[in-house]
């Protein structure tokens, strides 16, 4: 019985050694190939990278550390690079159904919607963004997109959001607060904002600037 045993054993280790090697060579040709997607990419021929990183992701291994999320990324990208919106959208999805605080891929999936004129979904995928990252590049991507759009309403919601913050944030939303009132054409609280910005913040240079344009466009300065 002993014997048998051993010689189970021994069949079960050269079969995980085999599997092992060829897992191996598996993640070395994986790596030759995403090398050659990037050589393809830097050079902008964005069909060439794709050819190879959807070749790369057909070799299946165990040792992906982080491999396989770095080539469909890149993927993502290419796509969107070449202006095949709805691929790169797939794959993005893709990406964040396995890892759903992504802050790459959803910022790329809100550029893809702009692309496609589709402001109002960009918008949802940042906010999705920032309650999945809770990365404030997400909310100044949403205050932006609401202003460009002339939704000053919104746009002061999540400024004052990221103003609630502390350190640099509340800084950059503070300060963003005043343009936004500034471009509704609200030089009164424009000017205001600009007052209370410099008090906290007396040495920000465009603080100071920006207070001394908005004396030119009000009457009633306090």
């Amino acid at each position: 019985m002993a014997k048998y045993i051993r010689r189970v054993l021994i069949v079960v280790v050269i079969v995980l050694g085999i599997f092992t090697a060829f897992q191996f060579k598996n993640y070395q040709k994986k790596i030759e190939i995403r090398d050659d997607a990037m050589l393809y990419f830097e050079e902008h021929d964005y069909k060439k990278a794709i050819s190879y990183l959807e070749e790369g992701r057909k070799h299946m291994t165990i040792f992906d550390g982080g491999l396989d999320l770095d080539m469909t990324s890149y993927l993502a990208e290419s796509y969107y690079q070449l202006g095949d919106y709805e691929s790169s959208l797939k794959v993005c999805n893709e990406i964040l159904d396995k890892n759903s605080n992504n802050q790459n891929i959803y910022l790329l999936k809100g550029e893809n919607y702009l692309a496609m004129d589709d402001t109002e979904t960009a918008v949802s995928t940042y906010k999705d963004g920032w309650k999945n990252t809770k990365s404030f590049t997400f909310l100044e991507k949403i205050c932006d997109s609401y202003m460009d759009n002339g939704d000053f309403e919104q746009a002061l919601k999540y400024a004052k959001e990221g103003a609630e913050s502390s350190g640099k944030n509340a800084a950059e939303f503070l300060f963003k607060e005043i343009v936004i009132y500034e471009n509704a054409n609200d030089y009164a609280s424009a000017y205001e904002n600009a007052e209370k910005y410099v008090e906290l913040y007396p040495e920000d240079e465009r603080g100071i600037k920006e207070l001394k344009f908005l004396t030119t466009r009000i009457t009633d300065k306090k």
